[in-house]
């Protein structure tokens, strides 16, 4: 689901294969706490987006949105696989 959402928004080549890589991550986390660590790396690296004006202020919106849900989702998921 988020990588559909990600593909919609149609982000510069440039920073798509960054994002791949986030999404890689989190997927790949089984811990809350590393699920959680992956979320803040995501932030860090949408805000250093935001700082440097490389993305549209709806597009940076718009990611912060998609990987905070994502991130969300995999939280409750690890909680349900103990």
């Amino acid at each position: 689901m988020l990588e559909e959402q990600l593909r919609a928004l149609r982000l510069p080549k440039s920073l798509q294969n960054e994002i791949d890589d986030l999404v890689r991550a989190l997927n790949a986390a089984e811990e809350p706490e590393a699920i959680e660590r992956e979320g803040a790396m995501q932030v860090a690296f949408i805000l250093g987006l935001e700082k440097a004006k490389a993305l549209r202020p709806a597009d940076i919106e718009a990611l912060y949105m998609m990987f905070d849900d994502a991130v969300q989702a995999r939280l409750r998921s690890a909680s349900h696989h103990p």
